[in-house]
C-alpha cells in the first residue's frame, strides 16, 4: 500500500496531538507526583532549575519531532494495524527512553534509578496508544477493506 504524502503529514500531526495529549493527562495527574516522591533534589532546586512558564513553543516543536519520528517508523516498517503500530512505536519509545533515562540517570541527579524505570515504562505505554492512533491514519483505507 502507498502511503500519500498527506495521509503522512495527517498521521504525523495526530501521532503529535496523541503524544502531547496522552503525556499531559498522564504526567500532569498521578504520575508527576509519584515521579516526585522519587527525587535526589530538594523541591527548592527544582524549582530553580524549572522553566515556569513552561517554554510551550518549544514543549509543541518537541512533541511534533516525536509525533513524525513514530509516523517514520510506522510507514518505513508498514505497520498499518492498530497492533502493529502499537508494539512498533513501543518498542521504538522504550529503547530511546533507557538511552535518555538511563544516561540522565548516570550523569545527573535529577533522576533516581526508581523514576529512571518508571518513567521508561510510563512512556513506553504512552506510545502503545501513539502506535496505534498513528497506524490508524496511516493504513485506513487498507484496514477499511479488510
Amino acid at each position: 500500500m502507498k502511503v500519500s504524502v498527506k495521509r503522512f503529514i495527517l498521521a504525523g500531526i495526530v501521532g503529535t496531538i496523541a503524544v502531547l495529549a496522552v503525556t499531559i493527562a498522564i504526567y500532569a495527574t498521578f504520575f508527576h507526583d509519584f515521579l516526585g516522591q522519587y527525587s535526589d533534589i530538594s523541591k527548592e532546586t527544582v524549582e530553580l532549575i524549572s522553566r515556569q512558564p513552561v517554554n510551550v513553543g518549544t514543549m509543541l516543536f518537541a512533541n511534533l519531532a516525536h509525533g513524525f519520528l513514530i509516523t517514520t517508523v510506522i510507514w518505513w516498517g508498514k505497520f498499518f494495524k492498530p497492533l502493529e503500530g502499537a508494539k512498533a512505536a513501543a518498542v521504538v519509545a522504550f529503547l530511546t527512553e533507557i538511552y535518555f533515562c538511563f544516561s540522565q540517570y548516570s550523569i545527573m541527579k535529577t533522576m533516581s534509578l526508581v523514576s529512571a524505570i518508571s518513567d521508561t515504562i510510563m512512556w513506553t505505554i504512552i506510545n502503545l496508544l501513539v502506535g496505534a492512533a498513528v497506524s490508524l491514519v496511516l493504513g485506513y483505507r487498507k484496514n477499511k477493506e479488510q
